[in-house]
């Protein structure tokens, strides 16, 4: 101990070397050293209790810039302090959603609700676990909530030569025209069901016929069905629907409503389920799907289950501005693309893209993040991309291509003397496209800037890069990297 450290008041001490731990914590973060940068967290904040709400503020911080690997280690540091903290359980819940750890998540939120049990984004948070949703809080409840107005089950339309045959009582969420007074209403209303009722007869007639000319006809058998179905005769809708599955056993509009059938003409619940969910396993997507399990376990008064579907059916129209069905909402992107309002065609693209799994999505995702630019989405896309189509020669070249011009500017950098500007330009060089010798320059170029954590990080990543004698060849090398 130095001579003046006996004079210092230990107070001071005290609070001095919480602010150096906290200084070496957030260093380690950056070089991505976890537990070091832990130990340092958890001890300045035992020495002054005030850098408590700047570790939960750094958390949120990480979070908010996707640095979402970052925040989860603040985040478990935090907790083992303030066990019984239901709203930090709930952020990191979330950061775990982005990361794709979505059972651990689950466990977050549950024993935040078992603190906090009426803690509304934990619960929904919660239910979009279940689905993989990363969306989180007030974007994830405010989007259930503007579908939870869909109360009725919904059917696919006529096929074939029928499509529009009769017009399906779809609920929509347009707000209704007003009506006319009751009386009147009620004054027609026998002659309409009676009008109503004779019509259907004919309908029902038509699809019959149908269904004689072509009797091995899934849609002949899919249209009686639906027809019988909105006609209230549920056990011709269902046998004609069941034998239309059987035509056609993978066909989602069959299957969905037939499940619709079973739910609405027999409340067989437990059929209509097992239907429903087969078919969301073979359609993940399919939106219908999704809203009538929703309605299927609304009707029992499964309020959880019913919530999963409902922020899922949430999270899926938002990416698709509303519109159920998958043709048409990819008309409508396209449709923006070409008009180029990129601001309103991005999400939509980046539900198709995950929907559809074609790699047109993906290159026009990349045209647009290009014009907006936004460079790590380009480069997020194109990496998508080639995990689809491996042999994509644009993506690949275009990624070589950034990464080379990046390493190039480095280069010129590091010529002019200016190590600092050339770390971050070799850097995203190493991120778009890796090379051992990348991170070998940059395990060099750290060093020189006396950078020694982020030195052996960028050794570390040379070593998994290279061959399987990088290992003892990197002993040789640690000091002198160039050499």
């Amino acid at each position: 101990m130095a001579l003046w450290d006996r004079f210092i008041p230990s107070a001071d001490k005290d609070e001095k070397r919480a602010k150096e731990l906290w200084d070496s914590a957030i260093k380690y973060f950056d070089g991505k050293l976890y537990n070091r940068a832990l130990k340092d967290l958890q001890e300045a904040i035992g020495l002054n209790r005030a850098f408590l709400q700047e570790a939960i503020e750094l958390m949120q911080v990480f979070s908010n810039q996707g640095s979402d690997e970052q925040a989860m280690s603040v985040g478990f540091a935090l907790l083992k302090m303030q066990p019984d903290n239901a709203e930090l359980m709930n952020k990191l819940g979330n950061s775990l959603r982005k990361l794709h750890s979505y059972s651990k998540a689950k466990k977050l939120y549950t024993m935040a609700l078992k603190i906090k049990p009426k803690y509304v984004e934990a619960r929904y948070n919660l239910a979009a676990s279940s689905f993989r949703i990363t969306t989180s809080d007030n974007e994830l409840v405010s989007q259930t909530r503007a579908v939870e107005a869909y109360t009725k089950p919904r059917r696919y339309d006529f096929q074939g030569d029928r499509v529009g045959f009769y017009p399906l009582d779809n609920q929509t969420l347009d707000q209704e025209e007003p009506g006319k007074g009751k009386e009147e209403e009620d004054a027609g209303e026998d002659s309409m069901a009676a009008d109503r009722a004779e019509y259907m007869e004919s309908l029902i007639a038509d699809l019959k016929r149908d269904l004689e000319v072509e009797p091995n006809s899934w849609a002949a058998q899919y249209n009686l069905g639906l027809m019988y179905d909105l006609a209230g005769k549920g056990d011709d809708a269902i046998e004609h629907l069941r034998a239309s599955t059987a035509l056609e056993p993978q066909n989602r509009m069959s299957n969905n409503n037939l499940g619709v059938a079973l739910m609405v003409h027999k409340q067989d619940f437990e059929s209509a389920e097992g239907v429903l969910l087969k078919n969301l396993e073979q359609y993940p997507f399919d939106r219908t799907t999704v809203l009538n399990l929703g309605v299927l376990y609304s009707q029992q008064n499964k309020g959880f289950q019913k919530l999963k579907y409902y922020v899922y059916l949430g999270d899926l129209l938002a990416k698709s501005l509303g519109e159920f069905e998958t043709e048409t909402a990819e008309a409508y992107a396209k449709d923006l693309y070409e008009r180029r309002k990129y601001l309103e065609a991005i999400p939509m693209f980046e539900n198709m893209a995950l929907e559809k799994q074609e790699a047109f999505w993906y290159e026009k995702l990349a045209v647009m993040y290009f014009n907006q630019k936004k460079e790590d989405k380009v480069v997020s896309t194109y990496k998508r991309l080639l995990k689809l189509v491996p042999d994509h020669e644009e993506a690949k070249k275009k990624l070589i291509d950034l990464a080379n011009d990046y390493e190039k500017q480095a280069r010129e950098k590091i010529e002019k003397g200016s190590r600092s500007h050339a770390i971050s330009l070799m850097l995203k060089a190493a991120k778009i496209v890796e090379t051992p010798e990348r991170w070998v320059e940059l395990a060099q170029l750290y060093e020189d800037e006396g950078e020694e954590i982020l030195a052996q990080n960028a050794l570390r990543r040379w070593k998994q890069l290279s061959a399987p004698d990088a290992a003892e060849a990197g002993a040789k090398t640690a000091e002198h990297p160039r050499a």
